[in-house]
């Protein structure tokens, strides 16, 4: 047995595959079950429960959202054995999660492959960053072995600091723009001055420590590689002698690593030095101490935050660093006496003090940590649906298509009629089923819950917390397998719309159009762009860019439809041509997305963050250039000219494509990890060929200018709404050299945009901080004859 566990302690690969029964059953779980929005996982293989970084997070998730759902799995330490039921239940909760938490090394979840719509978030227990931990450490003792997949899947990690943002990138084997100085989530405590007193007070009377007994707190971490080789020499500390030369008025708090914790029984039976390895919490025993003495442990970062003197005792200093090594040098870590030897420690306990080498440690580690860690994690990653946090929200290694039909016009007409066949057949059993308060949303046009479900989910809640919200996002993948996989989906879909009242889409759905629904069942079209620019639908059947005719009515494409979202009543006649729909139908209320365009408070969180993780931006003139989507994938504009050409005249170039475009672009700066509609919070001009964001753009008066290249064969091809060489809001060029020109001399008028938004995009009301406006107008429509709380409606 010995020889097997060292064999997999030695092999990446069987470090991986012996979680193969996981990695099957969620395999199996992501295929059948949605990802739940606010589902929350926290897992650890080093505690008992909600403790440390996960009961703050806990917390704040309740306080700042009572209807989300936390669920949390732990292990009070990594050897501990695995219930049995963990091989159903784990797979089962991750597949449903929106965000799964991690306080440290997790190996099951890494050979994972995690659904795009899932966030994996690490809010690592230690602060700052000391001693080379994960990839930081390859060639090292305990370090990654070639082939691992350690760490290298987190979406998101929250640290400490701007400052340490690049080693932890290092460490877990990330983009730089995965790590977030969000803060430390336990630190908070440290900045309510009344919590500290009260639990100092309250450590004190557990301990029978005397009021005017100062305390010294001994935490030292452990030797080794890791929680099963992890070891610490006692005898390093003359303990006796210690407590003799302190005197009576000392009482030293010894605590010990987890890890190593059993090694605290071996003290000297003195009253004046405590064990008090079994206490869980090391914050608790801060606030009480007078002076913290450890070595390499990354509680001197915490501390730090309460500005009391330290004591470093290293008498190994020599040999952990060959062997570990820091991620600084040792010395710029030193923020109080540093003591080699045992016979030295009592006097410098006595003598340390707090000074300037103090105060420029914790500014330079613990920067974002100001007491409301917790509450920018919560709202600014765990409750944020993912596609708000990337710019190219496809997975690696997943590339969806185009929703269309390829082949032969006969083949696909046959496909289409045995799916409306199939379908219907699986649809008419569970049309039996009893109708409930339930809104279901539908989207194909992501990958993940698009922002404008997000927040009318939040605004239906609001409205009446007892409706049930299902969120059914999924893109049509490529291949065979794919699409079947996508059919087990669809059964998903089918369930839950014979179950509901009101039915919301973004797009066409195959099973809003297709089916026979009951009488009872309303079918809500929000679609997911703004104002009437390109022809779309049914406006454009049997074009390049459109559908086969047949083919969109054996699929009934746009029907069903009880009422139509649109931004402004301009955009009432396009979108009854482009629905086939009764122009009665259509009703002006504008996506949820104008809420979060209009609201400034966010607008200058987003422009911090962006400052802050792409900081070249920082103090330029920029131009976001987001061309529009094209079957081919192609992008008509030399995206490196335009980059150059307005680099000529003082502008840098950020370009954001559309999610299903792949185009190898160079160097171009793509500002990874935004999406448009973020950079458009930085952007100070707006180009674009024939993107709908121009209304966003609009709405935030910003100066568009439009590149079109090939706008005489787009017409042929695509036509629009409007009159594009008259009706749009800035200049039209056809070259890059043309564009720069245009802008050099500012041709693009903001208030031009403002008028041209105005009338394609009607809201009303100011643009408050927080305002929901948007989401509120559109909750109250869907909720509109919604049957009271036990009051059945007879089936249909």
């Amino acid at each position: 047995m010995r020889s097997l566990r060292s064999l997999l302690r030695g092999s990446a690969f069987l470090q991986r595959w012996r979680f193969a029964p996981y990695i099957l059953a969620y395999a199996v779980m992501r295929r059948v079950a949605a990802v739940e929005p606010r589902r929350v996982l926290f897992l650890s293989d080093s505690r008992a429960g909600f403790s440390g970084n996960f009961a703050y997070l806990r917390d704040e998730i309740r306080r700042q959202d009572a209807g989300a759902r936390i669920v949390g799995i732990f292990k009070p330490r990594l050897r501990a054995r695995r219930p049995v039921t963990d091989l159903v239940r784990l797979p089962w909760e991750m597949a449903r999660a929106q965000t799964i938490v991690l306080d440290d090394y997790y190996p099951l979840v890494y050979p994972l492959s995690l659904r795009p719509e899932t966030r994996l978030l690490q809010v690592w227990h230690a602060a700052g960053a000391f001693k080379k931990v994960g990839w930081s450490r390859v060639g090292l003792p305990g370090g990654p072995l070639p082939g691992s997949v350690a760490h290298r899947n987190y979406t998101d990690v929250t640290v400490s600091s701007e400052a340490v943002r690049a080693d932890y990138a290092e460490a877990f084997g990330v983009e730089s723009h995965r790590v977030h100085a969000l803060g430390v989530p336990r630190t908070d405590v440290f900045f309510d001055e009344e919590r500290v007193a009260a639990t100092a007070q309250r450590v004190r009377e557990r301990l029978g420590i005397p009021a005017g007994s100062r305390i010294a707190l001994f935490a030292p971490t452990f030797r080794g590689n890791g929680q099963l080789t992890a070891t610490y020499d006692m005898s390093s500390v003359p303990w006796e002698s210690l407590a003799d030369s302190l005197g009576d008025g000392w009482t030293v708090l010894v605590k010990m690593h987890p890890f190593v914790a059993s090694l605290g029984a071996s003290l000297p039976g003195d009253p004046r030095i405590v064990d008090v390895s079994a206490e869980r919490e090391l914050n608790d025993l801060m606030m009480a101490a007078d002076v913290l003495v450890t070595d390499y442990s990354s509680a001197i970062f915490e501390y730090a935050l309460l500005g009391r003197p330290l004591v470093f005792f290293c008498p190994d200093l020599e040999v952990y660093a060959a062997e570990r090594d820091f991620y600084h040098p040792f010395s710029e870590y030193i923020a109080g006496p540093l003591v080699t030897s045992g016979a030295d420690l009592a006097d410098a306990i006595r003598t340390t003090r707090v000074g300037p080498a103090t105060v420029a440690f914790r500014e330079r580690f613990m920067s974002a940590c100001d007491g409301h860690s917790a509450e920018r994690i919560t709202r600014e990653v765990i409750l944020r649906p993912p596609v708000e946090a990337t710019s190219d929200p496809i997975a690696a290694g997943s590339t969806p298509e185009p929703t269309r039909v390829r082949g032969s016009a006969h083949v696909q007409l046959l496909v289409a009629a045995a799916t409306r066949i199939v379908l219907s057949a699986v649809y008419a059993p569970l049309k039996l089923l009893p109708t409930r308060r339930k809104v279901v949303m539908i989207s194909r046009e992501h990958p993940t819950e698009p922002a404008d479900f997000a927040d009318l989910r939040a605004a239906i809640h609001r409205a009446d917390p007892s409706v049930q919200v299902v969120s059914l996002v999924r893109m049509v993948p490529p291949g065979l397998l794919g699409k079947i996989a996508y059919a087990f989906h669809l059964l998903t879909q089918l369930y839950h719309v014979a179950t509901a009242r009101v039915l919301v889409i973004d797009t066409y759905a195959i099973v809003a159009s297709v089916l026979t629904h009951k009488d009872t069942l309303r079918v809500i079209q929000i679609w997911h762009a703004l104002g009437a620019f390109k022809k779309f639908g049914l406006s454009i059947l049997g074009q390049d860019e459109g559908r086969d005719a047949r083919l969109a009515a054996a699929m009934r494409m746009h029907a069903n439809y009880d009422t139509v979202l649109v931004s402004g009543e301009g955009c009432r006649l396009p979108y009854a041509e482009a629905f086939g729909t009764d122009p009665a139908k259509i009703v002006v209320a504008p996506l949820p997305r104008v809420d979060r365009l209009r609201d400034p408070e966010r607008a200058e969180r987003i422009r911090r963050r962006i400052h802050a993780e792409l900081p070249h931006l920082t103090g330029r003139r920029i131009a976001v250039f987001a061309p529009t989507f094209r079957l081919d994938g192609a992008v008509t504009v030399d995206a490196v000219s335009l980059r150059d050409e307005l680099a000529r005249i003082g502008v840098h170039t950020v370009v954001k494509l559309h999610p299903l475009m792949h185009a190898d672009l160079g160097d171009v700066d793509t500002a990874p990890g935004f999406s448009t509609q973020e950079m458009l919070t930085v952007a100070d001009i707006f180009i674009t060929d024939y993107s709908s964001a121009l209304y966003e753009a609009a709405l935030l008066g910003i100066p568009t200018y439009f590149l079109a290249p090939d706008l005489d064969d787009y017409l042929a091809s695509r036509d629009f709404y409007l009159d594009y060489r008259r009706d749009l809001p800035g200049p039209i060029v056809q070259s890059v050299a043309d564009v720069a020109e245009s802008i050099a001399a500012d041709r693009a008028d903001p208030a031009v945009s403002a008028t041209f938004a105005d009338r394609w995009v009607q809201v009303s009301g100011a643009a408050d901080a927080g305002s929901t406006t948007c989401a509120d107008a559109i909750a109250g429509i869907v909720l509109e004859g919604m049957p009271e709380p036990g009051r059945r409606r007879p089936r249909t």
